[in-house]
């Protein structure tokens, strides 16, 4: 009785996970072409950390957002560093389910290279890095004056996500050690929803 049983509802699920058209991705949310809106930079790691991120935005319209402040690398950021990524995304009642998504590649410097694409030295230059066009990246304090918000940048970033809230929390680590910490809280939306 007991083996007719779990036949019938084997059975049953194959049945119906055939029948089901629709893809499941997880997070469960709509996926497109998209736009970022960055809602806040927040600062995520201890004042020692051997890179400082000291990022904010300052709005300056209704529609422009300049992201300001300075990054501090107390040793140039080359290729023996980690990169982690980790997206929490917004549920529907507000909380944050952490590790929705979650990158991580090595050879910090060159991997950031690659995911800005034809954009990093144009982004180097907004963020204070003036004349960084390769790998490693000098020590030094860099100061972003007012660098535009381009809610359209996608460098080699995927052409399509799933749309929502997400809190995205930035390291570089080094043998499992983390050595800087970033967090921004970002909209990925349609291309056509306004700011």
């Amino acid at each position: 009785m007991k083996c007719l049983l779990i036949n019938l509802l084997v059975f049953v699920i194959a049945v119906n996970s055939e029948t089901t058209s629709k893809p499941l991705f997880l997070p469960q949310l709509p996926v497109g072409e998209y736009k970022i809106n960055v809602l806040a930079l927040l600062r995520c790691g201890a004042s020692n950390d051997r890179f400082q991120f000291n990022y904010y935005l300052s709005k300056l319209s209704i529609n422009t957002t300049e992201i300001k402040g300075n990054v501090t690398y107390n040793e140039p950021l080359d290729d023996s560093y980690t990169v982690e990524a980790n997206l929490a995304v917004k549920d529907s009642v507000g909380g944050w389910k952490d590790n929705a998504h979650i990158f991580k590649t090595p050879k910090a410097c060159s991997s950031l290279k690659i995911l800005a694409g034809k954009h990093f030295t144009s982004t180097m230059e907004k963020l204070g890095m003036h004349n960084v066009k390769n790998c490693p990246i000098p020590a030094g304090c860099y100061v972003a004056a007012g660098a535009k918000h381009e809610s359209n940048f996608h460098g080699n970033l995927p052409k399509q996500f799933f749309y929502g809230t997400y809190k995205f929390r930035f390291q570089l680590t080094k043998n499992k050690v983390v050595y800087g910490c970033a967090i921004s809280v970002v909209e990925v939306k349609r291309p056509w929803e306004n700011d």
